[in-house]
Formats: structure tokens, C-alpha cells, sequence
């Protein structure tokens, strides 16, 4: 059964690449951006869905945050439009092994899947709470506190935003040769989740660049939304990454999964070292 959930969310995935779009942006400005059960999660304490179920949700293209399965609409008196079609959202289930004597002595993760539907896909859902507007400069003034108390020193200059593994040091142009500081701090952010991998903080493997790219682009996403930054995903090497996302995903279904993981691990601990925020916790893709 968990080959076949890899196995659905990979060739979902596939499909919107096939379309262009890249799952992990978000494709609306603006408004809510994280996507929660209407009924079981609690945003305002920062209870969302984790992980591979935010770009599984967003490449929707739904503007509304609030999800909820089939059998909590009919509960709650809330009817699906006709024809509308569920999205996918993935979770863990642990089914434990036990000796002889009946102790527990492994618990074996299965990957399974349930389908939601969001609150634009029905006739008479709530209105959704209007969200106050904030001044983006609050925003980017909020990211410029959590650099300033990250620990990776931040070179500006040239003409390429980079990381360097071996230096430990983020570099990248001046804000001013951006198109705009949204660009400016999205860039900046991304390359903070790149300085993730370090030895002295989530030592991670970046040997597969494709999966890395994968990994961190995702983890942008995931940190630019929580810190209120709109992030354009298009890039001059758009086509040749999808191209090698999808030569990837092929090969390995699970690649994603493991993506996704690395991705919120990646966005939590720059948010959790800083005290900017967290995720809450969740199983979405503890066991990928």
C-alpha cells in the first residue's frame, strides 16, 4: 500500500511539471498562505498541514486555506459543489510488530493517504475570515531580525546569490540589483535553507544537486510563507530544474517524500534557532 501512496503522489507531482508548474510555489499573492483543516487545526496556534502536503495542496491552486474531508462537510452541514474533485493529503501509520511474548519490539511505518476538499469547492462553507493587511516592510523587517541572529555571515556583492558549504558564508548581490525587496529577501531566505546542510547544523547530504535543489526549493517556499514573503519561483534555468525533477521522480517515487521532509526540517530550524516561529508538530512525513 505505501508503494502505491509513493506511487500517487509522485505521479501527481509529474503531472503539474508536465504543466509547468512547479508544486511548491504558492500560486496566489497575498492572503492566508498555509494550508489547515477547517475543523481539527488551529492556525492562529500554528497548526497547519506539514511537509509534502503543502505543495500537494497548493499546486491545487486554491486561494482558500481551509481543507476538510468529505465526511467532516456532511457533518457539519457544508455541501461539495457537484463534480468537484478531492485532493490528496498523505499521513503515517504506525503498526506495530510484536515478539512472542507480545511486547512491542518495532513499529513499522506505512504510508497512507485520505482525500480533502477545500472550501472554495463547496456551495455554503463559512466565509473565510478576513486577515488584517499587514505593511510588508513589517515583514521584511522581521527576516532581517532573523538573519541578523541566524550565525551565517552574509557577504553582499557580485552578481550570483550563493552558499558556500566550506566558508560557511552566504553570498549575495546588493539588494538594490534586485527587481524588488521581495526578490531580495526570498533570494536571501533561500539561501539560508541551503546553509542548513552544514556539518554544525543539519548535516546534510547535497551530494545529488538535483535533490538538493528539490529539498531547498521547497524549504524556501515553506520559510518565505511563514515569514509573509512573496517568492517567485521562475527562474532562467526554469525548464532544464523541471526537467530534472521529473528525471529524478521517475527514477525514485519516494524522492519526493524524502524531499518534503528535509524541506520543513530545513524551514523549521532556521525559524526554531531564531525563535522567529515554528511549525507545529505533525507525522505528516516523519518516516519518509
Amino acid at each position: 500500500m505505501s508503494k502505491k501512496v509513493y506511487q500517487i503522489v509522485t505521479d501527481r507531482i509529474i503531472e503539474a511539471l508536465d504543466r509547468g508548474v512547479v508544486p511548491w510555489a504558492k500560486p496566489w499573492k497575498g492572503g492566508h498562505s498555509m494550508p489547515h483543516n477547517m475543523f481539527s487545526m488551529d492556525p492562529e496556534k500554528g497548526r497547519f498541514y506539514q511537509g509534502a502536503n503543502v505543495p500537494l495542496l497548493w499546486m491545487s491552486g486554491h486561494s482558500d486555506p481551509r481543507w476538510m474531508t468529505y465526511s467532516q462537510a456532511k457533518k457539519n452541514g457544508i455541501d461539495i459543489k457537484e463534480g468537484e474533485k478531492p485532493s490528496p493529503i498523505v499521513f503515517w501509520k504506525f503498526v506495530e510488530k510484536k515478539d512472542d511474548n507480545g511486547d512491542v519490539i518495532d513499529k513499522i511505518p506505512l504510508l497512507r493517504y485520505f482525500k480533502v476538499y477545500n472550501a472554495e469547492q463547496c456551495e455554503n462553507a463559512p466565509d473565510l475570515p478576513e486577515i488584517p493587511e499587514v505593511d510588508p516592510v513589517e515583514n521584511y523587517e522581521n527576516c532581517q531580525a532573523m538573519m541578523d541572529c541566524y550565525g551565517v555571515d552574509i557577504e553582499h556583492g557580485g552578481s550570483v546569490a550563493s552558499y558556500s558549504l566550506t566558508t560557511d558564508t552566504i553570498n549575495i548581490p546588493e539588494a538594490g540589483q534586485f527587481k524588488d525587496v521581495e526578490s531580495y529577501w526570498s533570494t536571501l531566505l533561500h539561501q539560508a535553507i541551503h546553509s542548513t546542510a552544514h556539518d554544525d547544523r543539519l548535516k546534510r547530504d547535497i551530494s545529488n544537486v538535483a535533490f538538493e535543489r528539490m529539498a531547498s526549493e521547497m524549504g524556501a517556499a515553506f520559510l518565505c510563507a511563514q515569514m509573509g514573503i512573496e517568492r517567485d519561483s521562475l527562474t532562467a534555468n526554469h525548464a532544464s530544474y523541471i526537467a530534472q525533477y521529473k528525471t529524478l521522480l521517475s527514477e525514485d517515487p519516494k524522492a519526493f517524500m524524502r524531499a518534503a521532509k528535509l524541506a520543513r526540517q530545513a524551514a523549521d530550524y532556521v525559524l526554531e534557532y531564531t525563535g522567529a516561529g515554528q511549525y507545529a508538530a505533525s507525522e505528516d512525513e516523519e518516516a519518509a
